[in-house]
């Protein structure tokens, strides 16, 4: 009986725990870029220091569909963090995101939930946010041009960032189909759509690549000696970035 009564207090006093709901909006009006970049520094040396605990994420996969990722991640002084990210290409042909993201964090001493939040927007700004902050860390001081390659969710936050870091003269944006990127430049003041994409990489000190290509976007024989490149598409085995260019960078 006593035992009984327990587990109920300990269900009641569960159920009382307020959780914080963030929406995209909500979770939008939080964030500073500027102050993004500098988070994620710190986030970077932590992991490179051995101060997060990030096991492997699985993966569960749905056949014809896509496949969602659990990333669960903790450091001393944090909350515990589980991000799920689903990714659903088919979803682009429905008005919708590819990328969908939920993120929730616990209380580290006792495991109860303490906010709920949404992870679409986080997921596509942090992931932009260090190819974007690797500009600012490694690029010459000196760059003036920048070239993004893309024209999806991760081009678009490329745009926002890159004029944080340094003061381009110019930035363009190429895409597969022109009137992508002609789009997604007009969203954007002062960044101009190309279409001649090997024109544009060999004019550039910085090339963003932003795609979710199986095959190289670029050949490496257009970038020229001293020119950042970043690349945050992922689609192995292949994928956006030139192999023979990894083994020419410094």
């Amino acid at each position: 009986m006593t035992s009984a009564i327990s587990n109920y207090r300990n269900a009641h006093a569960k159920g009382d725990t307020p959780v914080l709901i963030l929406s995209e909006a909500e979770v939008k009006a939080c964030i500073d870029l500027r102050r993004l970049l500098d988070v994620l520094a710190d986030g970077f040396q932590a992991l490179s220091g051995g101060k997060v605990v990030n096991p492997a994420r699985p993966q569960l996969d749905i056949p014809q569909a896509g496949y969602s990722l659990a990333m669960p991640a903790w450091m001393a002084g944090m909350h515990l963090t589980v991000k799920i990210v689903n990714v659903f290409e088919g979803n682009i042909a429905r008005g919708i995101p590819s990328h969908l993201a939920t993120i929730h964090l616990f209380d580290p001493q006792t495991g109860l939930p303490v906010c709920v939040m949404d992870g679409t927007y986080i997921t596509a700004v942090r992931t932009s946010g260090s190819a974007v902050l690797s500009v600012r860390e490694l690029a010459r001081r000196d760059v003036k041009v920048a070239t993004v390659v893309g024209a999806g969710v991760q081009a678009g936050q490329h745009l926002r960032l890159l004029p944080l870091v340094r003061d381009f003269a110019e930035i363009l944006i190429v895409s597969k189909e022109f009137a992508d990127a002609q789009a997604l430049a007009a969203l954007h003041p002062g960044v101009v759509a190309v279409s001649d994409i090997e024109a544009a990489v060999r004019s550039s000190d910085v090339v963003c690549l932003a795609t979710h290509s199986f095959e190289p976007v670029i050949s490496a024989q257009w970038v020229r000696p001293g020119t950042h490149v970043s690349s945050v598409g992922v689609a192995p085995p292949g994928g956006e970035l030139p192999v023979e260019l990894v083994g020419k960078a410094s």
